[in-house]
């Protein structure tokens, strides 16, 4: 598995802040700001998950097809990996309202 790093916890730890001005604020309301609690957590899980299947992957192209194809496949890969992160969060932003 892939080690966190101090500035995981301390982006963790400013999204946190970030949300608890929105909530204290009334921007959101507790729903929802554990609602994007979560999804950041899941996000950042998926996102070790991921890195983590397609590290040997692209090791092995490397060896395979060379640097070039594999860091054009690695690119291509992270383009998609970043394009559903942001479908899912775009999703679970829309279900976000104002605060009452």
């Amino acid at each position: 598995m892939i080690q966190r790093d101090d500035s995981d916890a301390a982006n963790r730890e400013r999204w946190h802040q970030t949300l608890d001005q929105l909530h204290d604020t009334q921007v959101i309301d507790a729903a929802d700001q554990n609602s994007l609690i979560r999804h950041y957590d899941e996000r950042a899980r998926n996102l070790e998950q991921e890195l983590a299947r397609i590290a040997p992957e692209y090791l092995r192209r490397v060896r395979e097809d060379g640097e070039a194809s594999a860091n054009q496949w690695l690119a291509e890969t992270a383009t998609a990996m970043g394009r559903r992160g942001a479908a899912e969060t775009r999703q679970v932003l829309a279900g976000v309202s104002p605060a009452d």
